[in-house]
């Protein structure tokens, strides 16, 4: 109940709302849109990809927008970010209508994979500029509730979104569920286009086209002296924290195309992320009641000690059920972590500089889900069926939870003493 609560106060704040709005259909759309793309690419017998090939895709989808994260940051900080986001999801629906021309072929050519990095670099972009959006409209008082309710909702619209387009595809082919997610980003504009004044603050810096890069690099170079030690702290944490995600999903996808597939591993593999989706939304549910009364970091500590149990317990059980409560404890684990370092970085981080650092964040997001496809690509057999995943990541959350107090104390006292710029 404190969830909806929240979610009925912040509805009632006009600017939130239109946010809201934006976000969630948004990201509705993108969940269809990546449903289509597994059944296109994964759970394709055509395609028959393996491991190494699943974690390339990760690359080539997440990993280069690390080179699009440091101009999104510069526009984000020094151009109205409403406008910045409407050209991303017009240009997202241009992209998205392309890929729907391509995937009239059952093959994945070269222009198919160029098309479909584009957007999701777009798709990062938004997501960053949603994220520092939200301070413009909420007090800080609503943060937290604000920085759970909106990308939880967020989730939860991907997820419906996602169940929505793999029905779709076991219905049809693959370029209409293409086409209704055009569909769903074309609403996404609109939404955009009627959101109202979501910063910067200061725009008085904003640079035409042909002194981007140069903005770049200085924005950047401002960022690396200026940026608190805290929120150094916290994207570090953002990399290291996506690493079970990511190899838990890898692991998943391969028990479900193989030991664990009775017939419809697309089914089995949905009903697994449905699992983890679950977490997500109980951790929205719990933080907003158990932040204040814990604080911060004494909070994420405890949801590490719970990730250290649920690994170590139902890691090496290697059952669908096993793997499907496992991703629901990861899931809640990452949720918790990633509500308090959003509050956190708000809190932390001066507006000008808030762009830059939830770009760098969606960067460290994006990475960690790379290096541990990669390691996972490089390490798991193509069954999957190894129960080492489950005790290396007991290993880390328990290695998190004792490291990251101190870690944080230090910072904290670094900034107080000597505040950086």
């Amino acid at each position: 109940m404190t969830f909806l609560r929240a979610l009925a106060a912040l509805l009632r704040v006009s600017g939130f709302r239109r946010l809201f709005v934006s976000r969630i259909t948004s990201q509705g759309s993108d969940g269809v849109f990546q449903a289509a793309l597994a059944s296109h690419v994964l759970f394709n017998p055509e395609q028959a990809t393996d491991a190494r090939g699943i974690a390339l895709a990760f690359g080539v989808i997440l990993l280069p927008y690390s080179l699009i994260g440091p101009f999104a940051g510069v526009l984000l900080d020094r151009w109205p970010r409403r406008r910045v986001l409407v050209v991303a999801q017009t240009l997202r629906l241009v992209t998205v209508l392309a890929v729907a021309a391509v995937t009239v072929s059952s093959s994945t050519s070269t222009a198919f994979f160029v098309l479909v990095l584009l957007v999701f670099s777009l798709n990062r972009f938004v997501l960053a500029g949603f994220s520092a959006s939200l301070p413009h409209v909420v007090t800080p008082r609503q943060l937290v509730s604000a920085n759970s309710v909106s990308p939880t909702c967020g989730t939860l619209a991907y997820l419906l979104g996602g169940a929505a387009g793999a029905g779709l595809a076991a219905a049809g082919p693959d370029v209409v569920v293409v086409l209704v997610a055009a569909a769903g980003v074309a609403l996404a504009v609109t939404a955009a286009a009627r959101l109202p004044f979501v910063g910067p603050d200061d725009a008085s810096g904003a640079p035409a086209l042909r002194g981007v890069l140069a903005s770049v690099a200085s924005g950047f170079a401002e960022a690396a002296r200026t940026l608190p030690r805290r929120a150094r702290l916290l994207l570090a944490l953002v990399l290291v924290t996506r690493l079970p995600f990511g190899l838990l999903l890898l692991q998943t996808l391969l028990l479900f195309r193989g030991p664990f597939d009775t017939g419809s591993g697309v089914l089995g593999f949905g009903l697994a992320a449905a699992a983890s989706g679950a977490g997500f939304a109980v951790a929205a549910f719990v933080t907003p009641w158990l932040l204040p009364r814990l604080t911060a970091i004494p909070f994420v500590v405890r949801a590490f000690l719970l990730g250290v149990l649920a690994c170590a317990l139902l890691g090496p059980l290697l059952t669908p059920w096993s793997m499907s409560a496992l991703g629901f404890a990861v899931g809640a684990v990452s949720q918790v972590t990633k509500i308090t370092v959003d509050t956190l970085l708000q809190a932390h981080v001066p507006d000008h500089l808030l762009g830059r650092a939830f770009s760098v964040y969606d960067v460290m997001y994006n990475a960690g889900l790379v290096v541990s496809a990669a390691a996972g690509a490089l390490l798991l057999p193509a069954s999957g069926l190894v129960v080492w995943p489950g005790v290396a990541l007991a290993v880390l959350y328990l290695a998190l939870s004792l490291a990251l107090p101190r870690l944080w104390r230090r910072a904290s006292e670094a900034d107080d003493r000597a505040p950086l710029g």
